[in-house]
């Protein structure tokens, strides 16, 4: 009878241990694919890295598009803020910017327009790298690295305001949308 219960109760033991064991998954160490581009345009993809080969988040990637001269001879890229195909990367510092026109780019990587703190990906002899991208293909331009520190808040800064006494936060300041009224003499 012993025999039995001791049975009994290793079985149950086995049964709940086995059924409390959580599935761990880890993160993959690539991000998904991206989908085909559409017909006639192109998509790239890469990581941003800094020198010690730490992944850079949530960094800006810009291409901007590189204009050749008459029969291909010289060129110029030209990188407008408000046109020129952007990103930012996740995470782990990968970059997706999918349904670009298929053409050759070079890669800023930075904020050019609000810090300043940016980098032109450079080939070994400090001119800009041109990445050539073909349409109707995903480019994975790999690893890219960078010199470039992304901006870091300033110790002791916090932007998020405290909450009240209440736990709340407080509701934000707007800036007037019109002037005030003026008084002319």
């Amino acid at each position: 009878m012993t025999r039995k219960i001791t049975m009994l109760t290793l079985i149950t033991i086995l049964l709940i241990t086995a059924c409390n064991q959580a599935t761990v998954q880890t993160p993959s160490a690539t991000p998904t694919p991206p989908a085909p581009p559409e017909p006639g345009l192109a998509t790239v993809t890469g990581r941003v890295v800094n020198q010690e080969g730490v992944s850079l988040p949530r960094i800006i990637v810009r291409l901007a598009e590189v204009v050749r001269g008459v029969e291909g001879r010289g060129g110029a890229f030209i990188l407008d803020v408000a046109t020129s195909p952007s990103t930012f990367t996740d995470d782990d510092g990968y970059f997706i910017i999918p349904n670009i026109k298929g053409t050759e780019y070079v890669i800023v990587i930075g904020d050019v327009e609000i810090t300043g703190i940016y980098e032109i990906i450079p080939q070994e002899d400090g001119k800009a790298r041109v990445f050539n991208l073909p349409a109707d293909q995903i480019t994975d331009v790999g690893e890219i690295t960078t010199t470039i520190n992304p901006p870091q808040l300033l110790p002791g800064l916090n932007v998020t305001p405290a909450p009240t006494h209440s736990g709340i936060y407080p509701e934000p300041v707007f800036l007037p949308t019109s002037p005030p009224s003026q008084t002319y003499p």
